[in-house]
């Protein structure tokens, strides 16, 4: 059980180093992002007009760490804050258009990462180890 628990450990940590803090080239990622602006940014392109605590229950996140990111997010530009249409008190967040601009950029590289990955393989163990990560997958959100 430790030795495969030490090989995905090894192999995950590869991908990560690898699409985390380098592209596909090898070369210094042409934009950096830590995975709750990611997340979040994400979750506002779906869910536009969301409330902070929209966030904090998709993310299972609290609510000061949301803010801050938040916060940078709109000093960054990438999402904007408005007022609630019918509670004075709550604000609701979109995406700016340089937030919608950056969504599509790193969609577009991480698409090209998993394209890197699925070239390693062949076309049926692509397929297997879709359908082994897609059983992974499953169990998580199961897990929720």
């Amino acid at each position: 059980m430790k030795k495969n628990t030490d090989r995905l450990l090894g192999a995950v940590d590869a991908l990560l180093t690898r699409y985390l803090l380098a592209g596909a080239d090898g070369q210094p990622r042409p934009m950096r992002y830590n995975p709750l602006d990611y997340q979040s940014l994400k979750f506002i392109e779906n869910h536009p007009d969301c409330r902070p605590t929209d966030i904090c229950q998709a993310l299972f996140l609290p609510p000061t760490t949301v803010q801050s990111v938040l916060d940078r997010l709109c000093k960054l530009r990438l999402i904007s804050k408005h007022g609630h249409p019918t509670d004075k008190r709550a604000r609701i967040y979109k995406l700016t258009e340089e937030g919608t601009r950056m969504r599509g950029r790193i969609l577009a590289q991480d698409r090209a990462n998993m394209q890197e990955m699925l070239n390693s393989l062949t076309e049926p163990e692509q397929d297997q180890m879709l359908g082994l990560m897609e059983k992974v997958e499953k169990h998580l959100r199961s897990a929720m």
